[in-house]
């Protein structure tokens, strides 16, 4: 098993691509337009930036109501986000992102695709192809998967979420319903129960910067790679996500 994923890591390689579809440049400059715009940098702007960095790499989206005591007040954030947006972009490559149906809260993106999945450390690998397999599934089955019918699905591969497994590594339900949902890849939800005798079900659901990370015909194209099919076996798929890419674009 571990070697048919390694076979299919070179699909993960442009795993950025779609946020310039999706998310084009957001809308920081034109939340600040009715603010003066800071135009030079003082120590509000450091702060701000090195909060950002020292944060990105968790991939955990940040929060005005975090970035706001760093500058003093929200005017003063809002006044400052795109020269702090257009210096991460500048001297980082990272583009600054506010999160769509979000309340207020930033993710960091690359600026441009990365050229190959080997630029990523040897941890973030597996994490990146346990993610395409989890956002594949639940593409497949309508946008919405029960939880445990999920995990069914990665035991019927070889991977058991509460066991180790020799590529993805330990504490992978961790890495799934704690890290993954943290980081906004994948979202969890819990069904009302309609009688006394239902129980309660949760479901996973593609999360918002899966979203804008991720178009869906990338990962059709990825779900062809792992089941060494070619695309033209998934033709009507990637129709269906080239529409609504396109719809979301």
């Amino acid at each position: 098993m571990a070697n048919t994923f390694r076979a299919s890591q070179a699909s993960t390689s442009r795993a950025s691509q779609a946020s310039t579809s999706r998310g084009g440049n957001n809308s920081l400059l034109s939340q600040s337009s009715q603010l003066v715009q800071v135009t030079a940098v003082d120590d509000k702007v450091r702060s701000i930036l090195k909060y950002i960095l020292d944060h990105s790499a968790a991939k955990i989206p940040m929060k005005e109501k975090d970035l706001v005591p760093l500058v003093g007040t929200k005017s003063d954030l809002q006044s400052r986000l795109p020269l702090v947006a257009k210096l991460l972009a500048k001297r980082y490559g990272i583009r600054l992102h506010q999160l769509k149906d979000a309340t207020k809260m930033y993710i960091c993106m690359a600026e441009a695709p990365m050229a190959s999945i080997h630029e990523m450390t040897p941890d973030q690998r597996p994490q990146l192809t346990l993610l395409y397999i989890i956002l594949m599934y639940i593409f497949l089955r309508q946008m919405r998967i029960e939880d445990t019918k999920l995990y069914a699905m990665l035991e019927l591969l070889g991977i058991r979420v509460d066991e180790e497994h020799a590529y993805f590594g330990s504490h992978l339900r961790k890495l799934i319903e704690d890290t993954f949902v943290k980081q906004q890849y994948v979202k969890r939800e819990r069904s009302q129960p309609e009688g006394a005798f239902e129980e309660t079900k949760t479901y996973m659901l593609w999360g918002l910067r899966a979203k804008e990370e991720f178009a869906y015909e990338q990962i059709v194209e990825f779900s062809a790679k792992i089941l060494n099919k070619p695309p033209s076996d998934f033709s009507e798929l990637l129709e269906v996500a080239k529409e609504l890419d396109n719809q979301e674009s």
